[in-house]
This record gives structure tokens, C-alpha cells and sequence, in this order.
């Protein structure tokens, strides 16, 4: 006599298992300092009626960059509610009056959040002084979407020793830029876009005098470097920044 199969759906019971968060970040994220992700919102503008005008614009942002040298890598987009602020109240009156629509002045406001990788990985290069020495060695210079990249090495230079002349020359022959995403672990890429047009990102003045101070008291200096497809010179620390998706998960015949 055969039994008749219930098909009806229902889940399966969950139960919780032990998870060792410190062991696995410690190997499939070597670099603690690095989130491997990044994101960018932008707020509407002014201007800006509807959602889509702002993901053009949050596109066209992006594409600039890529076109650019920087070799951000795309992840993903959504949309996100603005928490309301002055600023946000400001912008809701004024989107209602230019669309005679008063009533709609406490509508709820929603930015777009743009997802992106900082080139393949985050390569970690350590910069060390010797006594005597006045600079790192390395010209930094900013592009129109608001990211650090390095544009010029001096030769027997900290950083020339760290490799990043090398690197600057390979990323330059590739048609790429030296991008700089932390220094000092710390991000330095831009992080939003207001209401009123401005990329909001790391200021200069404020990275180079982190660097003099650094090299007038002879200290050591962490910078991370965005990497960039077929790159084919080992980083300076090569087991540093190495995105999850590029380690191979361990064979496990018990399944």
C-alpha cells in the first residue's frame, strides 16, 4: 500500500549552530582593516522628482570614475530613505513648491545607494622612513569624483621601496590610476553626494599633514591601494587584501 505524500509547504525547522567569527574573519579577511565593500549615497537633487533621475545620476558618477582609472568594480544599487535632518526638510519644501504641491511637503525622501568594490582588492603597502628623510616620497592628486590617486614616486623614496613606484608604473601602462582607498586604515573615499550637488570626500590638506607629521617623527605610515585587472606585479604584501570570493573553500567529502 503506498502512503500518500503530504505536499503541502511548510518550512523546514531552523535551529541555531556555533559560528567562530574571529577564525573566519582572520582568514578569509586577512586584512582587518578593510570591509572589502564600499558604498556611496546620493541624495536627490533640488531638482529631482523621482527616484530615477537620481540613479542616472548615481550611474553617471560611477561610469565617470571607471572612465576615468579608478577600478572600482560594480556591485550593486538600491534606494534608501533619507533620515530626515534641516537639510532634508529644507529640500522636501522646496521639491513641494516646485511642484505647486504643498501637501506633499512631508513626504518621505528616498536616496540612492550605489555598492562598489575598490578595485579587486585593497593592496596594504607599508611606508618606512629612514633617518634623514623629508618626504614619503609620493604626489597625490584628486579626480573630479572625489578619489585620492597617487600621480608621481620618487626613486629611492620610502614608497619607492614599498614598491608603489612599480605599481604606479604598471597601473599607468594599464590606463588605470594608483587609487588610494585607507590611510592609516582609515577610509578616504567618498562617501556621499547632498542635495545640493557636492561629493562629499576626504579632504588633501588633512592627508598630507598626517604624512609630514609621520615622516618628521620618522613613523611608520599604512596606505591601501585599490588593485586593477591583470595586474601582474606582486604586491608588497601579497596575502593582504585578498577579496573572500578569491579564496577556494576547503573540499568536504562528508555531504
Amino acid at each position: 500500500m503506498s502512503m500518500r505524500v503530504n505536499k503541502r509547504r511548510r518550512e523546514f525547522r531552523r535551529s541555531g549552530i556555533k559560528y567562530n567569527w574571529k577564525m573566519k574573519i582572520g582568514t578569509y579577511l586577512p586584512d582587518q582593516c578593510c570591509s572589502v565593500i564600499s558604498s556611496i549615497l546620493f541624495m536627490p537633487l533640488i531638482s529631482e522628482y523621482c527616484i530615477d533621475t537620481t540613479t542616472a545620476r548615481c550611474m553617471a558618477w560611477f561610469s565617470a570614475a571607471v572612465s576615468s582609472g579608478v577600478p572600482l568594480v560594480f556591485v550593486n544599487i538600491q534606494t534608501e530613505q533619507i533620515p530626515s535632518t534641516e537639510e532634508t526638510h529644507f529640500l522636501k519644501r522646496e521639491i513641494a513648491t516646485s511642484k505647486q504641491k504643498i501637501n506633499n511637503a512631508n513626504q518621505i525622501m528616498h536616496g540612492i545607494r550605489l555598492w562598489f568594490l575598490p578595485g579587486l582588492a585593497e593592496i596594504s603597502v607599508v611606508l618606512i622612513p629612514q633617518p634623514g628623510e623629508a618626504r614619503f616620497g609620493m604626489e597625490i592628486k584628486r579626480t573630479e569624483e572625489g578619489f585620492v590617486y597617487i600621480y608621481s614616486v620618487m626613486r629611492g623614496s620610502p614608497a619607492d621601496r614599498a614598491g608603489v613606484r612599480e605599481m604606479y608604473e604598471e597601473s599607468s601602462a594599464n590606463r588605470f590610476l594608483l587609487v588610494i582607498s585607507r590611510l592609516q586604515c582609515k577610509s578616504i573615499m567618498p562617501t556621499s553626494a547632498c542635495s545640493a550637488g557636492l561629493v562629499h570626500c576626504c579632504d588633501q590638506s588633512e592627508m598630507k599633514d598626517i604624512l609630514t607629521s609621520a615622516i618628521d617623527q620618522y613613523e611608520t605610515i599604512q596606505v591601501h591601494v585599490m588593485a586593477w585587472p591583470n595586474q601582474t606585479r606582486p604586491s608588497p604584501i601579497p596575502d593582504v587584501g585578498c577579496l573572500a570570493a578569491l579564496l577556494h573553500p576547503k573540499s568536504d567529502s562528508s555531504l
